[in-house]
């Protein structure tokens, strides 16, 4: 059953957004925002400064059959991004990925996942993360967009298109778990780094058959943009 904790924090948090230029959260305090990473790793690193934003992400990773693997491939993800900043110093923040994992898995197909701010009385939606072909000209790379929605829209600069720069298996249940990622820059001017942590469900099974579908996988993540 969803807390009532969580529906007051998130409600309180939401009172707190307004506008602003520049790309930083302009009313949380996000100094305190940890960034939580195993110990025994190196190829995630913890910046030395502060986040700009946290956000939750709500989505689907999708995947299509290798038909010489019989295994699946990522074809990129599409998530929805909840502005979660203010939340860092509360109790809910620990776990609100699997909170909202709980709330995404129980929705009927075909309602989006911008549904889910409504559903659990969260703050407003900061934009959506997507993959676009990669300015590189080859392949797709992953992009965070907030130029459509929440404080930001309007904004044409309020963007980053991100590389993979760093790689880890999920802490735990890493074949339910999509892994840990860092990305660096590759184009745009809204973060410098993102980092996806966190990470609930989103693997896809571990065969498929020539010729299957494509599929799509809920999943809920944090992501931190710096």
């Amino acid at each position: 059953m969803f807390p009532l904790q969580l529906l007051t924090v998130f409600a309180s948090a939401a009172l707190l957004v307004s506008a602003s230029p520049a790309f930083k959260d302009p009313c949380c305090d996000t100094s305190a925002a940890k960034l939580d990473l195993p110990s025994n790793q190196n190829a995630l690193v913890t910046p030395t400064t502060a986040p700009l934003f946290v956000t939750l992400g709500v989505g689907v990773q999708n995947y299509t059959c290798n038909a010489s693997t019989l295994t699946y491939t990522s074809i990129g993800a599409v998530a929805a991004l909840f502005d979660i900043s203010c939340l860092d110093k509360t109790p809910v923040f620990a776990y609100i990925q699997t909170v909202a994992f709980e709330f995404w898995s129980a929705l009927p197909a075909g309602l989006a996942a911008t549904s889910i701010g409504s559903k659990m009385g969260a703050p407003g939606l900061l934009g959506f993360h997507y993959f676009v072909p990669s300015p590189t000209g080859t392949g797709i790379s992953p992009i965070w967009d907030f130029t459509s929605t929440g404080k930001f829209a309007g904004n044409s600069s309020a963007f980053v298109i991100g590389s993979k720069f760093g790689d880890i298996a999920a802490p735990t249940d890493s074949a339910k778990n999509v892994d840990w990622l860092e990305l660096k820059n590759l184009q745009g001017s809204l973060a410098s780094k993102i980092f996806r942590i966190d990470t609930v469900n989103g693997q896809p099974p571990t065969s498929c058959a020539a010729g299957s579908a494509d599929i799509s996988i809920k999943y809920t993540a944090k992501y931190f943009l710096y």
